[in-house]
């Protein structure tokens, strides 16, 4: 597995847990996927590498198996037999996220654009351009806006984050968008929330943003953060899971975790972590499953917890940067 394999890989049912259920709960711990520059990284009761060689930017689960975009131009999709085949590829756009959606996938790019892989082929939808504050759109570099994330509702409704753009809204599969949060909020993830069809949350310069209302309305959460500049957020059973730094050149950024549905401020995550990572915990890097959660940093780090975020143990490292990482899914066979 070359440079990859400098990683650890300590059985998590080994790890002294202060209960019998907190050990039974490691033993049967999820599968780790995660996207570095070197390949696609699969942590399980063992390990190996898929897509060797392909510098991964994102991933995303789907019934019918896993969606990958290397090398920032190609999309790639895994049979659930194991099987890799490349699916699109494209040449003047950098590919940043990916969503599958029932019997297609969306892509989002830079420029803030979206592309759509169905059956029928691979198609460009230019549907932002007269979206209400598309001039207001920007950069803090000066440069052109990305899609950076997205979501889907559980009634279809999808959400696209543009960074820096606001979050939008489709009710109709894409074919026309609405603005939802203020553009400068500079959202960095969006996330929906199972079995919450109307809660849709944001990971955000100004903290963690709230809507109960499929984002007609917003409210924020930055109480006992020891900073607001956040990169990344999950839902972990009852908990919210958040990333939080001081800015994007951060060199003092950590975990939080507050409670979903109940009054109650954000208290750092600790037991098991560094006192402070010296870079942002990026989108899409932090990523849970039922109780389990974990999440990967750019020195090439990986932490898993089966607690939602209550303690925490190393699982992996000397890895390249991680770009990306899920976990709990069903993947299929190895290849």
């Amino acid at each position: 597995m070359d440079n990859i394999a400098q990683q650890i890989w300590e059985p998590i049912a080994h790890k002294q847990t202060d209960t019998d259920t907190n050990t039974e709960q490691f033993m049967h711990k999820p599968l780790v996927v995660a996207g570095t520059s070197e390949g696609l990284l699969f942590l399980g009761s063992e390990q190996h590498v898929e897509l060797q060689g392909y510098s991964i930017a994102a991933v995303a689960s789907s019934s019918d198996g896993l969606w990958a975009i290397a090398d920032r131009n190609s999309v790639w999709h895994r049979h659930p037999n194991g099987e890799w085949h490349q699916v699109a590829s494209v040449n003047d756009l950098q590919l940043n996220c990916i969503l599958p959606i029932e019997s297609e996938v969306l892509v989002g790019t830079s420029k803030a654009c979206l592309i759509r892989i169905a059956d029928s082929g691979t198609d460009r939808l230019n549907c932002f351009e007269s979206v209400e504050g598309r001039s207001e759109w920007y950069t803090p570099w000066g440069g052109p806006p990305d899609v950076r994330s997205m979501a889907v509702g559980q009634s279809g409704e999808i959400y696209v984050n543009v960074h820096v753009g606001g979050i939008l809204r489709s009710n109709d599969r894409g074919q026309s968008w609405q603005p939802t949060i203020d553009v400068h909020a500079d959202v960095h993830e969006v996330k929906t929330v199972l079995d919450r069809p109307d809660l849709v949350l944001a990971a955000t310069a100004e903290g963690l943003a709230i809507s109960r209302d499929r984002g007609n309305s917003w409210s924020f959460d930055r109480t006992n953060l020891h900073a607001a500049y956040s990169r990344a957020v999950a839902v972990c059973g009852e908990t919210i899971l958040m990333t939080a730094s001081t800015g994007p050149r951060s060199s003092k950024a950590a975990i939080y975790r507050r409670p979903l549905n109940q009054p109650g401020t954000f208290e750092k995550c600790e037991q098991g972590l560094p006192e402070w990572f010296s870079n942002n915990i990026n989108t899409g890097t932090l990523d849970s499953s039922g109780n389990f959660a974990a999440f990967g940093t750019s020195d090439g780090q990986i932490f898993l917890s089966s607690d939602a975020g209550l303690t925490w143990q190393q699982i992996a490292k000397d890895l390249s940067p991680i770009s990306y990482l899920n976990i709990g899914r069903n993947y299929g066979n190895r290849k």
